[in-house]
């Protein structure tokens, strides 16, 4: 048997549960969920109280939310659809065109376009080949735009390791910035420590502040050079 609710989310369920007045809606067994703004939930078991118009699901959940071209994956939710943030409370993974964010907690606000993720949480896309582990990020979906809080480390290129705090990254112009002290290391053993910096992935350039180098700083011997401010070509050695 299948359930269809006209109302604000069309249910497509198993097995239903009608309660309280048909004020609670309980859908059993899998089935999906929708809504006439472009989200679909598919998840095992679902929970809505129509008066509070909360929508909870649990058990392999995946939401898409086809205008922000956004899937999200994880094992339960709470939708406050008056509100339009949707809440996670455990390991969840959200998957665009070619950039996956996991993380342990997510609130995923829909008017704002802004997903936060919370707990461990890592930022890969492997055809670009970056990624970044922080503690919390902020991302504005439809910008493509990350801004991480407190320490953040980035892999970049395969080859290039940064370490440094409330990092900003801008994917449409693949370009990583900071203005809090940082340390990156290239693939020559070569460590930069920065005041501030910018970093332009698609062509390995940095641009930084009160940055001292320090060459070959796993050997014995090894140069100090600091400069006020300079631009590092990563891809041809050249300053």
């Amino acid at each position: 048997n299948h359930a269809n609710s006209q109302e604000v989310f069309n249910f497509d369920i198993t097995e239903v549960e009608i309660l309280d007045e048909g004020n609670t809606f309980k859908g059993l067994k899998r089935g999906i969920a929708s809504t006439e703004d472009g989200i679909t939930i598919e998840a095992d078991n679902f929970l809505y109280e129509k008066i509070k118009n909360i929508l909870y699901a649990n058990g392999n959940v995946i939401i898409e939310d086809t205008l922000n071209k956004t899937k999200i994956f994880t094992e339960d939710i709470t939708y406050l659809k008056n509100e339009e943030i949707i809440f996670t409370s455990s390991r969840s993974k959200a998957i665009d065109e070619t950039t996956s964010i996991d993380g342990d907690l997510f609130e995923y606000n829909r008017k704002l376009n802004i997903l936060k993720a919370k707990g461990n949480v890592e930022i890969n896309n492997e055809i670009e080949d970056y990624k970044l582990f922080t503690e919390e990020i902020i991302h504005e979906v439809l910008k493509q735009k990350f801004i991480t809080v407190g320490y953040t480390k980035a892999i970049i290129q395969s080859k290039y390791n940064f370490e440094s705090s409330n990092v900003l990254f801008l994917k449409d112009q693949m370009k990583l910035s900071s203005s809090e002290k940082s340390i990156i290391e290239d693939n020559d053993s070569n460590l930069y420590k920065l005041d501030e910096f910018e970093y332009f992935i698609n062509n390995e350039t940095l641009k930084g502040k009160k940055i001292l180098v320090i060459t070959n700083h796993l050997k014995p011997k090894s140069d100090k050079i600091f400069f006020t401010d300079g631009i590092f070509n990563f891809s041809n050695n050249e300053f």
